[in-house]
């Protein structure tokens, strides 16, 4: 039975998950690019001792962290909202856990849940800003253009050049916020999962993701997709080509693990594993060789998965 949330370890345990998330709200605050990368793990404290400790704890730990972020930031601004997301992203990733989710429901759901509770909040938001949302939207892009007009000029990008950049990341803006997204989801899962087992816990559901397959039916998604670029019809087009993109990223996870099936079967030293992996983050053609490995592991399968070996 679980402690109730007045038991003296319980409130332990809470006040330790609200500090690492003052922690990392702190580190975002003081370094504003490397915080990004501390931003990334704001799900993990939540997720953590939701899983240890319960639920209450994991909601206390969400309700009190966002209440100091809100006295923090003097008021409610728009980036509070998707810091909110990221802690009820650790909240939602322990339940899918806790009920042994396979990986795909637990990031379907939890991504489908925290994007439907952050519109909901957003339209909340407008109605105290007495703005509608593309106002408030349009706002906030113009504020992260003109900051990033000044860096491409420093860099000596002509003008036109710039308004074509902002252009096409606005089409490809949708795509781009899922893939980062659910590449932070993924990361929490990683780690939470190397936790668990050194206190010797595992959890089925997250355990072999180096055996990770994306749904056949995928493959014809990305098929019809791709005959959809083709036509001359603009808005199909912007839908089609961000679907595209949170394709590839279901595909780059799927060749991650056939690298890492192999790494683990030929028991690779791990400073090789590190040179691999960091050539993979930063040569884009290696990480589209990746794609590509998981897009043809649908029919060649490398790793004999339900074969006889």
């Amino acid at each position: 039975m679980p402690l109730p949330l007045t038991h003296p370890a319980v409130i332990k345990e809470t006040l330790k998950g609200i500090s690492f998330c003052i922690l990392i709200f702190g580190a975002v605050v003081a370094f504003p690019l490397l915080g990004i990368f501390a931003l990334l793990l704001l799900p993990l404290p939540v997720l953590f001792y939701r899983l240890k400790v319960g639920r209450n704890c994991g909601l206390a730990i969400v309700t009190v962290s966002f209440l100091i972020l809100l006295l923090m930031t003097r008021g409610l601004a728009f980036d509070i909202l998707y810091f909110g997301s990221l802690l009820m992203t650790g909240l939602f990733l322990g339940e899918c856990l806790e009920r042994h989710l396979d990986i795909q429901k637990t990031i379907g759901y939890t991504t489908a849940l925290v994007t439907g509770s952050a519109f909901a909040a957003f339209f909340l938001y407008t109605l105290t800003q007495g703005q509608g949302m593309e106002a408030i939207l349009t706002e906030y892009l113009g504020t992260y253009f003109k900051m990033t007009a000044e860096v491409y000029s420093e860099m000596g990008i002509e003008q036109g050049q710039i308004e074509q950049l902002n252009s096409a990341f606005m089409v490809i803006l949708p795509g781009m916020f899922l893939i980062s997204y659910i590449s932070t989801i993924w990361l929490n899962i990683l780690i939470i999962r190397n936790m668990l087992k050194k206190r010797g816990v595992e959890l089925k559901s997250i355990d072999c993701l180096n055996r990770y397959r994306a749904p056949e039916l995928l493959v014809w998604a990305v098929i019809g997709l791709g005959l959809a670029l083709m036509l001359p019809v603009q808005p199909l087009k912007i839908i089609g080509i961000n679907c595209m993109i949170v394709l590839m990223l279901v595909y780059f996870f799927q060749g991650i693990a056939v690298v890492s099936f192999y790494f683990q079967k030929k028991g690779t030293p791990m400073a090789f594993k590190v040179f691999c992996y960091s050539l993979i983050a930063l040569q884009v053609y290696v990480l589209i060789l990746v794609i590509g490995l998981g897009f043809f592991d649908n029919w060649i399968n490398f790793r004999k998965i339900n074969t006889a070996a």
